[in-house]
């Protein structure tokens, strides 16, 4: 999965959605999935997870044109 600029998700990047900051924490379309979720969500198939403080965990299949990566993951 890759942000609307073109550069690839990875977990723990910190994202804008919904205009609300989260963390990636699984990208499915490339099997990326952390210790605290785990392949458990693997059933989505496609897409990504964001755990957004405010609204939980979130699956998005794609990012709209307000989403945006904040901070690179370290």
């Amino acid at each position: 999965m890759r942000y609307l600029d073109g550069q690839e998700v990875i977990i723990g990047d910190r994202v804008l959605v919904d205009d609300a900051e989260g963390i990636i924490v699984c990208v499915i379309d490339s099997n990326q999935f952390s210790e605290k979720y785990g392949r458990a969500w693997s059933y989505l198939e496609t897409g990504t997870l964001v755990d957004i403080e405010e609204m939980g965990l979130v699956h998005y299949v794609e990012f709209n044109g307000n989403d945006r990566l904040v901070k690179r993951a370290a």
